[in-house]
C-alpha cells in the first residue's frame, strides 16, 4: 500500500467509525490498567517474587491506548473544524 492510499483510506473513515475504534481502545485500556494493578498487588518482595517487565510492558500498552485514544479525538475534532488534512 502507498502513502497515497493509506493517506485516502485515513480521509474515508467517519466519524461514528473513528468512535467505535475509541471505545475499544477504552476496554483495552481498562483492562490493562487492572492488569498493572494485579501484578502490582501480586508482587511478593519478601519471597523474590516480582513482575517488573510484566508491569513495564502493560504501562508501555497503557501509554500507547492513552495515545490512541488521544490522537483519535482529535482527528474527530479536526472533522468536525472542516480540517482538510486529518
Amino acid at each position: 500500500m502507498t502513502q497515497n492510499q493509506k493517506e485516502e483510506e485515513s480521509k474515508s473513515i467517519s466519524i461514528p467509525e473513528i468512535e467505535e475504534a475509541i471505545e475499544g481502545f477504552k476496554k483495552e485500556f481498562e483492562i490493562c490498567t487492572e492488569r498493572i494493578k494485579t501484578l502490582i498487588q501480586t508482587e511478593d518482595h519478601a519471597k523474590g517474587i516480582f513482575f517488573a517487565n510484566e508491569i513495564f510492558e502493560s504501562q508501555r500498552d497503557k501509554l500507547r491506548l492513552e495515545v490512541e485514544i488521544d490522537s483519535r479525538r482529535k482527528k474527530i475534532n479536526r472533522m468536525n473544524l472542516g480540517m482538510t488534512d486529518y
